[in-house]
């Protein structure tokens, strides 16, 4: 008697906790983009609008260049930066740009014309095709928020000096490839290659939603001011996805 209770009563746990899982997963709402543009960038893996909104900038890593896109995807200017494996891009003001370079762990600052202001390097351990991979800002609070891909996934929080102020652990997906601060509630919003989810996040990297997106490795991400758009380029099919949050 007590071995049938005991598998009877493990099979109705299984069952509940079998169900709360598949509530969980079914509960989490996919993206669907409503434009695919290729574009002229080889490996994009990084993203951000410029400053007036009316283009974008774009990273390569295959290349080491920082692209000036139009809205229709046309290339209006390139440079190149020193050093290998460009992986992010963030707009700091209408003539400051920030990147980050992965395989070195190194951030840079530069002006919109591509000369260089300052670099810096981070103290960060692993593969070296596993280091920094994303790059965001905060101009309230002038902070820089940074990934590290994995091995370790973390958030690495810089003051505007490019002082590290803090670091913390992400326990939210597989890796991550990109990140984008939100200034209307102060959130971050990150992305995962390899689970193709968004997550958005507090500024600690504490999950606070998930999305499912059905994009082939994307590793650049950001939003148009009124939220009403999310930006995604994919590093496989060299393609800038348009998805309309507002319909």
């Amino acid at each position: 008697m007590s071995k049938i209770f005991f598998f009877t009563a493990f099979w109705a746990v299984s069952v509940v906790a079998f169900s709360c899982y598949q509530k969980k997963t079914d509960s989490v709402k996919t993206l669907s983009f409503s434009i695919a543009e290729e574009i002229p960038v080889p490996e994009p893996s990084g993203l951000d609008l410029s400053y007036d909104e009316k283009s974008f900038w774009i990273v390569s890593d295959q290349n080491s260049k920082v692209y000036l896109l139009d809205s229709w995807g046309n290339k209006i200017k390139s440079f190149k930066v020193k050093g290998d494996d460009l992986e992010g891009i963030t707009v700091v003001n209408d003539s400051i740009l920030a990147v980050v370079l992965e395989r070195s762990r190194e951030v840079v600052i530069l002006d919109t014309a591509g000369n260089e202001l300052k670099r810096t390097k981070l103290d960060l351990k692993g593969d070296l095709n596993s280091g920094l991979e994303g790059i965001t800002y905060n101009p309230a609070d002038k902070k820089y928020y940074l990934l590290n891909e994995k091995k370790p996934t973390l958030l690495i929080t810089l003051d505007e000096n490019l002082v590290e102020l803090a670091r913390d652990t992400l326990n939210i997906s597989k890796d991550v490839s990109g990140i984008f601060y939100d200034d209307i509630d102060s959130t971050l919003w990150i992305l995962s290659d390899e689970s193709h989810r968004i997550y958005n996040t507090d500024l600690s990297g504490n999950q606070i939603d998930e999305f499912k997106i059905i994009v082939a490795q994307p590793e650049g991400i950001t939003f148009n001011k009124e939220r009403t758009k999310l930006y995604l380029v994919s590093d496989k099919t060299e393609t800038l996805y348009v998805f309309n949050l507002d319909e």
